[in-house]
């Protein structure tokens, strides 16, 4: 995951706080774990860059505020990042790197992880569904194709995961 390019990108949209990037990050990317802890020093680069100009904000009684904006050479960048060649993707799910090892578990266990490994996959995706409505009513078209991409990954690896279980259970 690109934080650079995210945080480029909604600082486009206007200045703003490392927390409220982070707030961001996890009310529109769904399932994006970025902490304020990853933020902070992505934020403090691109200034280092020249990407984002960093204000002072003083506040009585509470820590200063830093709020970031996006500088002509970070759009410019920004742009760079998105019109790129395309990238391989990474398929380097952590269940499968896990699943490399199943042999060493009793057979058992190897599909009992399987069966959780679905259930997760299918919890996962029953959460965005119920999104739906927000994401419908909130979400830009490009928003609603992310939510749609996500929510298509997480059921068809519980589709593909089960034929595979139920491959399993025959032998």
């Amino acid at each position: 995951m690109n934080v650079e390019l995210m945080a480029l990108g909604f600082l486009s949209s206007g200045p703003k706080t490392g927390y409220e990037l982070n707030r961001i990050f996890g009310n529109l990317m769904l399932y994006y774990a970025i902490s304020l802890n990853q933020i902070y020093p992505v934020l403090r680069n691109l200034e280092a860059k020249g990407y984002v100009e960093k204000e002072v904000v003083i506040q009585l009684g509470k820590p200063n505020k830093n709020v970031y904006s996006i500088t002509q050479e970070g759009k410019k960048t920004l742009e760079k990042m998105l019109v790129c060649p395309a990238e391989p993707m990474d398929y380097h799910l952590p269940f499968l790197v896990r699943a490399m090892f199943f042999r060493f578990l009793e057979p058992a266990k190897g599909l009992q992880v399987f069966r959780d490994q679905i259930a997760s996959l299918r919890d996962q995706a029953a959460t965005l569904s119920e999104m739906a409505d927000t994401v419908n009513k909130r979400a830009d078209e490009n928003g609603r194709f992310i939510y749609r991409t996500a929510l298509h990954l997480l059921e068809t690896l519980a589709d593909w995961y089960q034929a595979e279980l139920d491959r399993r259970e025959k032998e």
